[in-house]
């Protein structure tokens, strides 16, 4: 069992490295430095329940250096608030909210889709045309999410109208 997961682990590192994605090599190898070191899986649970929301910070602090620095002031703030491009980012920002709530959801429930997203995003990035960016998981699997309900929606709606003829 334990040569099974870290042969998954190093594959899913080949393909961080194979596109270029430091985010998936450094995780693939801490866990399988986990593995190596036969952590737990409750310590291993702990880690997945925190780093999400550790995350979450990280990228947080990143999107405020630019306050902190003093390169966006209150004034430059409101101004652009008169820009249709201030309120589309906003729209955007509630839209995202709603991709990470149900993207947290299905990789509580189904781990395994958090793989399959994975894979897109290493498929985005190493197809030369699709020219993608390396990102994480929890926005994509919450796109995911959605899709299925749009999927099963038409469904539904195909068989409703195959009942009624």
């Amino acid at each position: 069992m334990m040569i099974e997961k870290i042969i998954f682990l190093a594959i899913i590192m080949v393909l961080g490295y194979l596109s270029k994605s430091q985010t998936i090599m450094i995780a693939s190898v801490f866990l399988i430095a986990a593995v190596l070191l036969q952590v737990n899986d409750t310590t291993l649970e702990t880690i997945r329940r925190y780093s999400i929301k550790y995350g979450i910070i990280l990228i947080t602090i990143f999107a405020f250096v630019p306050i902190a620095k003093g390169d966006i002031t209150f004034f430059a703030l409101f101004r652009a608030l008169l820009n249709w491009r201030a309120w589309i980012a906003i729209g955007a920002g509630i839209l995202v909210t709603q991709f990470a709530k149900n993207g947290i959801n299905l990789m509580k429930t189904s781990p395994d889709i958090t793989t399959f997203v994975l894979v897109g995003i290493v498929v985005g990035i190493l197809v030369p045309q699709l020219k993608g960016y390396p990102s994480g998981p929890l926005i994509g699997t919450g796109i995911a999410m959605m899709l299925y309900g749009v999927v099963e929606y038409i469904i539904k709606v195909m068989q409703y109208i195959g009942n009624s003829f």
